[in-house]
């Protein structure tokens, strides 16, 4: 297993209420039923994707991928493990119109596959976005030629986007509807970018296949039982700190993943992520000093003796002795190990999931544990992990403001 959990003065003092075993049949149930998960199993659908993937991927020297949230995030997180990161892969999943503006009409339409990706198909961001590349096209005489370049994932159902593709004969693939958008990472809406950019696709589901089959629920469980049922601290924060720029994108993922699941009916708990070891000279003070309302994860992996290596003759010169004959990745290695043994130290609660390296199979295990925390999370909290409906006021607003 390339991923592992180490819990620290973890539950001790976690006060199980007499339902508890109720709470975690339904747990289990839920997540061993889940389609999200269950999808990692279907190798058949997974080969499918993978070849009409590198089918539309032929005679395109960049992609565009339309989304937002779940349509986009996950996929971004997969990609960021690249250490040699594609450069002709572009994600827009934001409508500042002057940024947007000047990012596609940089690219040449002719040789770019755009990737539509809407659960709903009625999504205004990615309509938008839909919109105008549609308008560059007319205004440069090339619609034919954008409708052969433009793959869309949706519902099959009467939606803007669906309808759409249908009437111009768009590449259409299925957004399975038992599946929701956050939750979509191992469908064709994470797979699709992921085979683009070179992933070993078929080792991120054996990664998530791993964590699910090898999950005995017991880490999934205490650490959604610390929020809610922990006698001694209200912890109202799940900070997350990662020590590796490739889990950049992971962490934001995990935020949508978290905050769209558990944050109803005044009820939750807020997600906070920060990088290792960037975050250490801007938060970790507020951390070790501030209120003692967080429960922390650190996710670590083994940098020694990685990366470049230090010029000795300068830290002799100035006398910085820890750094001569050292390469940055022992650095960063020490900077992990002390920071975490500074809360061990302070009797914070925490716990670590130490990562031997971080690739498709160790990111897959990772975010299908992630899944099955944030359920079991919600499920303590008895809210509905998979509805969103505080956000459809705001899409109604923005309907009637444009109106």
């Amino acid at each position: 297993m390339k991923i592992s959990f180490k819990n620290i003065n973890f539950n001790t003092d976690v006060n199980l209420p007499e339902s508890i075993e109720n709470f975690n049949l339904k747990i289990k149930h839920i997540c061993n039923n889940l389609s999200a998960l269950n999808i990692v199993r279907d190798k058949k659908l997974l080969i499918q994707t993978i070849e009409q993937t590198e089918k539309f991927k032929k005679n395109k020297k960049n992609f565009v991928i339309f989304g937002t949230g779940g349509s986009n995030l996950g996929a971004k997180a997969l990609i960021n493990i690249c250490i040699n990161k594609p450069k002709n892969i572009f994600f827009f999943d934001n409508i500042d119109p002057l940024f947007f503006q000047n990012e596609i009409m940089n690219l040449d339409i002719e040789y770019t596959g755009f990737i539509v990706i809407s659960k709903s198909g009625k999504t205004p961001e990615t309509l938008s976005q839909l919109g105008c590349i549609i308008n560059i096209a007319k205004e440069k005489n090339i619609l034919e030629i954008l409708y052969k370049n433009i793959l869309v994932v949706t519902e099959f159902n009467e939606s803007p986007i669906y309808n759409f593709a249908k009437k111009n004969s768009l590449k259409l693939l299925e957004h399975k509807k038992d599946i929701g958008g956050r939750y979509s990472i191992f469908s064709n809406v994470g797979m699709i970018p992921a085979v683009l950019a070179g992933l070993d696709v078929k080792k991120i589901h054996q990664g998530a296949l791993n964590a699910i089959d090898k999950n005995d629920f017991t880490n999934s469980l205490q650490f959604a039982q610390i929020f809610k049922f922990c006698s001694s601290n209200f912890f109202s924060l799940n900070v997350m700190m990662t020590y590796s720029d490739g889990l950049k994108y992971f962490g934001k993922w995990y935020l949508q993943l978290w905050a769209e699941s558990i944050g109803k009916k005044n009820r939750g708990v807020t997600a906070l992520h920060s990088i290792g070891t960037t975050d250490q000279h801007s938060q970790l003070q507020l951390y070790l000093d501030g209120p003692k309302d967080k429960f922390f994860t650190f996710i670590k992996s083994n940098h020694k003796n990685k990366g470049l290596k230090i010029d000795t003759e300068i830290m002799k010169s100035e006398s910085v002795n820890y750094l001569i004959n050292k390469k940055m990745g022992d650095l960063m290695h020490a900077e992990q190990e002390a920071t975490i043994d500074t809360f061990k130290l302070n009797k914070f609660k925490f716990r670590e999931i130490i990562i031997d390296s971080i690739d498709e199979e160790s990111i897959g295990a990772l975010m299908a544990n992630s899944i099955i925390e944030t359920i079991a999370s919600c499920i303590y909290f008895n809210v509905d992990p998979f509805d969103q409906p505080a956000v459809e006021q705001g899409k109604k607003l923005t309907e009637k403001y444009l109106s």
